[in-house]
């Protein structure tokens, strides 16, 4: 029975209805699922303890992770069966694996030996219908500041009535009178090298000060009795999320990647320790890689779990610069993410995505592509009781 409950997320400013529902998944075969039985059928055709050359090949639309974690789920079934993968060594025989189909479903074939002598283990396997699966999250996003300049972070204070602003070159200072953001006061940042060609910034910030991080430059600030900053030549380390406070990052100086000591590579973002690295790929600090993240941006974070315990995943949806982009919520166990929410489309890019002051809550900053301005929303996410 679907559950269905109205909720109102609170922006400091507005209240902003959430409708939520809330489905029990249900867990069904996947292709990983007949990598035993094939494996099995491959042995009977082979002497005992015998060395392998492995060729695989995807000729279905099968997704390059399905596709990888049933290569994966194979090779370890076949060294269940006593049957070595060749890595360097000369191979007691070949074998290549193809995932093909026909008109009654997907057929595995495995092709054992040479062209001129081939011992063939065939397999068709059907994947049962998809269920669809009601949401159990719907995102709510409330746009605090839209301006022409671009902006990098922001922060609100003294209960949403202050605002505070980073931009390329400066941290504005706005308060809230009449429904209107106020202009109360600009620093001019004086940054000790040229931010990147995508610049990318942080602003943390307490009532009393702030702190601005930026590739190549560390600013300590206060906002009473008035606007003041003092910047330094230095990529000082920050606590990127409160909920995993054991990852301290700081900006690869020249560039808008991140580091950490937790990590040997460079990576855009993180969340629930997996890694959004250059190239597109999304792995935890082991190296391997998290399934159903292919489409996956550079963007992610984590954010509370309003269903229970534990970290959901915010992630953007890979794609041009100039595309308009989507936000969606995400479960990992297993090493794999699944889908809680339906994605929600945005005006254009997503520029940054940060932790907010809330636990359940994330920064989201949008080049909007009709307008050409800047947007800086609040992004809620709630469940049914």
């Amino acid at each position: 029975m679907m559950i269905r409950a109205a909720f109102a997320l609170s922006f400091g400013m507005a209240m902003v209805p959430l409708l939520l529902s809330q489905a029990t998944p249900v867990s069904t075969p996947t292709i990983s699922d007949a990598a035993a039985p094939l494996a099995g059928r491959i042995s009977s055709l082979l002497p005992r303890h015998p060395t392998v050359s492995l060729e695989f090949q995807n000729l279905t639309a099968l997704s390059a992770t399905e596709a990888a974690s049933f290569r994966i789920a194979l090779e370890q079934e076949l060294q269940k069966s006593g049957i070595e993968i060749a890595a360097t060594a000369q191979p007691d025989s070949r074998l290549r694996v193809t995932i093909s189909e026909n008109a009654r479903g997907l057929l595995l074939v495995a092709v054992i030996g040479t062209e001129e002598h081939p011992q063939v283990a065939m397999l068709p396997w059907n994947l049962p219908p998809a269920v669809e699966l009601k949401p159990r999250l719907k995102l709510a996003m409330q746009l605090i500041r839209e301006q022409p300049e671009a902006i990098l972070d922001f922060s609100l204070l003294n209960s949403g009535s202050s605002l505070l602003v980073l931009g390329t070159n400066k941290v504005s200072n706005f308060r809230l009178a009449n429904g209107q953001w106020i202009l109360a006061g600009i620093a001019n940042l004086p940054l000790a090298r040229p931010i990147p060609r995508d610049p990318r910034g942080r602003i943390e910030s307490d009532s009393v000060v702030f702190h601005v991080y930026l590739p190549g430059t560390t600013c300590n600030g206060a906002v009473q009795p008035e606007l003041r900053i003092a910047c330094a030549p230095a990529n000082d380390t920050w606590v990127v999320n409160a909920r995993d406070p054991a990852l301290a990052v700081r900006w690869v100086t020249g560039r808008n990647l991140l580091e950490s000591t937790s990590t040997k590579e460079p990576f855009y973002s993180s969340a629930a320790g997996w890694f959004a690295r250059p190239g597109g790929r999304v792995d935890d600090l082991a190296g391997d890689v998290l399934r159903n993240a292919d489409a996956w941006g550079s963007d992610m974070m984590s954010i509370e779990n309003p269903c229970g315990a534990g970290w959901l995943a915010l992630a953007t949806q890979a794609g041009d610069v100039g595309a308009r982009d989507q936000i969606q919520v995400f479960e990992i166990a297993g090493g794999q993410a699944t889908a809680q929410s339906e994605p929600m489309p945005l005006a254009g890019p997503v520029l940054a995505l940060w932790p907010a002051e809330a636990p359940a809550q994330a920064t989201v900053l949008v080049r909007n592509l009709k307008t050409g301005n800047y947007e800086a929303s609040r992004l809620g996410l709630a469940c049914a009781q």
